[in-house]
């Protein structure tokens, strides 16, 4: 039990960092596209 929990916490851990990476690239893509946009609008 105990290692099957341990793997579990670990598992948790991983997916979180994984998500988190994830949506920081997409709000890097997502903000270099608004700023794409703000500059083609400026113009």
């Amino acid at each position: 039990m105990k290692q099957s929990q341990g793997g579990a916490k670990l598992s948790i851990v991983v997916v979180s960092v994984i998500l988190l990476g994830v949506s920081a690239w997409f709000n890097q893509a997502g903000a270099s596209e608004l700023q794409r946009e703000t500059v083609t609008l400026g113009k």
